[in-house]
């Protein structure tokens, strides 16, 4: 009862603090209403999102170990749907004051279910279908003591050995409850939520279509965090398996696959759901303003790159090479940097690969303009430079690495390391020099032609630069300060360096 009432306890508090910031940010401004209704729905989403997956079913396998369900088990498991039908709750208790629930009857025919996503509701149902046939994979899972840390010596007090301590596993019939009832929970709070959302009261300064609008939204950020929740715990149940066979038969690579599954699954899952954005314009026959050709260009661009980022991750990861270069206490440091380097210099050369193929098919639909001149323009003279120094500074600690703060530490061979630093270049190079060369099928400006090359190259740098980087802080060892420098040039965005030209829209008369 007491771990009952502390978590009660929590849960008011953390609602109490919930309830509070979601008002704070619905206070009234000079917005739009729907502006700040869809703000409001934003940051609902937002906490929903960090408090569904702090404390999810992941960690069920590292906390019970026994054979016994207590209430402390229950609370963990039902943690994440019980949050997300809270957070939901509030969100629709505390609009901005101008934008308030009010009774109101609207003459636009229309279903209760118009604003429901249909397609994204469909794989809520295979995820959660296949989050349980997940647990069906695991009932065999038998489950192995803790140890503890023992030394034991021979007759003449020498020779002593060490036995390291290890946690336990629980067993299946322990845990599949367990992830059922968090699974369970998710999907009943999916559905009341869905419900109150479908059929609260229209919200009032709102027009018949923004109310639609605003439904549509907050399903569609609903389902995508329900569908994350569903996700998680199918991998976790996967993990567990996993860690159950390799504990077993600690030599058995191939065991590795349940694991190896589930974490390509929940990225795929990951890409799906960041990828599904919320509708802006929900009736289809609304009046919009036309498209234009520099749109298209940049919608194109902007998939361009998180398609070929996406799937150049998966790559890197099914390559020969990923296995040697995970990192390991087993080795001195800088043995496996080889495998490293070659790891990185395999990515960056995908991406490219990708995006040049991509760039390849455009030049071949766009016979028609082969002939025309191309508008080119170089980077801002600081962004090589800022680049050259980076490169530079890397290829340096691949040669001659601080020694004394890493000890036992084996250097990469200088002809070696400079090979890869050189092909990286020359991959890069090569794209840069194609990119400004293909011919593109949109009948846009000089300046915004211009912009399109310039991005497309400076993504290729900031990769190539980020490899680079990578490759003497994750081969010699996990270097936090070189890590968190490549995840800064890699994930750098090209609005800061390159301001983006005005769509010039043509309007219909």
């Amino acid at each position: 009862m007491d771990q009952l009432s502390s978590a009660t306890f929590g849960i008011a508090i953390g609602a109490a603090l919930i309830y509070l910031w979601l008002r704070l940010v619905a206070q009234q401004d000079n917005r739009p209403a729907l502006t700040r209704a869809r703000s409001h729905s934003f940051w609902c989403a937002l906490i929903a999102f960090f408090v569904c997956t702090s404390g999810s079913a992941g960690d069920l396998k590292n906390t019970v170990t026994g054979t016994d369900i207590g209430v402390a088990e229950v609370i963990d498991a039902i943690n994440p749907g019980l949050w997300l039908l809270l957070i939901y709750l509030l969100g629709l208790y505390s609009w901005p004051k101008s934008v308030t629930a009010v009774r109101a009857a609207s003459l636009e025919p229309r279903s209760v279910f118009t604003p429901l996503p249909r397609a994204l509701s469909l794989i809520a149902v295979l995820v959660f279908f296949g989050s349980a046939t997940a647990l069906f994979f695991i009932r065999d899972v038998a489950g192995y003591p803790a140890q503890f840390a023992v030394e034991t010596f021979d007759s003449t007090g020498g020779g002593g050995t060490l036995q390291s301590a290890q946690e336990g596993l629980a067993e299946a019939a322990t845990l599949i409850p367990l992830y059922s009832l968090s699974l369970a929970s998710l999907g009943l709070a999916l559905l009341i939520a869905t419900a109150l959302i479908l059929f609260r009261k229209p919200l009032g300064s709102l027009t018949p279509h923004d109310n639609q609008v605003i439904r549509a939204v907050w399903l569609n950020r609903l389902l995508r965090t329900a569908i994350l929740g569903f996700a998680t715990v199918g991998v976790a149940a996967l993990q567990y398996k996993s860690s159950w066979l390799l504990n077993l038969y600690p030599e058995a690579d191939d065991y590795r696959i349940w694991q190896n599954v589930g974490n390509f699954a929940m990225l795929l899952i990951f890409i799906l759901v960041a990828a599904w954005a919320p509708p802006a314009n929900f009736v289809k026959n609304a009046d919009t303003v036309p498209s234009s050709a520099f749109s298209r260009m940049r919608e194109n661009l902007f998939s361009l790159g998180f398609i070929t980022t996406a799937l150049s991750l998966v790559g890197m990861a099914l390559m020969p090479w990923s296995r040697q270069a995970e990192i390991s206490f087993d080795t001195r440091p800088g043995e496996d940097a080889p495998q490293v380097m070659l790891l990185l210099a395999g990515f960056v050369a995908l991406y490219l690969a990708l995006n040049a193929g991509y760039l390849g098919y455009v030049h071949h639909s766009s016979k028609s303009v082969h002939h025309q001149a191309r508008n080119i323009r170089n980077l801002p003279r600081y962004v090589y430079i800022l680049a050259g120094i980076l490169i530079i500074v890397s290829g340096y600690l691949l040669i001659n690495p601080p020694l004394k703060y890493f000890w036992g530490l084996v250097k990469v061979g200088p002809t070696f390391a400079l090979l890869m630093v050189l092909a990286v270049l020359v991959l890069t190079a090569g794209y840069i020099w194609w990119a400004r060369r293909v011919s593109l099928p949109w009948q846009v400006s000089a300046e915004q032609e211009i912009w399109y090359r310039r991005v497309l190259e400076f993504r290729a740098l900031r990769t190539g630069t980020a490899a680079i980087l990578m490759m003497p802080g994750w081969g010699y060892a996990p270097a936090p300060y070189l890590w968190a420098a490549a995840v800064i040039v890699f994930c750098c965005p090209a609005v800061i360096f390159l301001a983006r030209p005005a769509a010039k829209v043509r309007q219909l008369v």
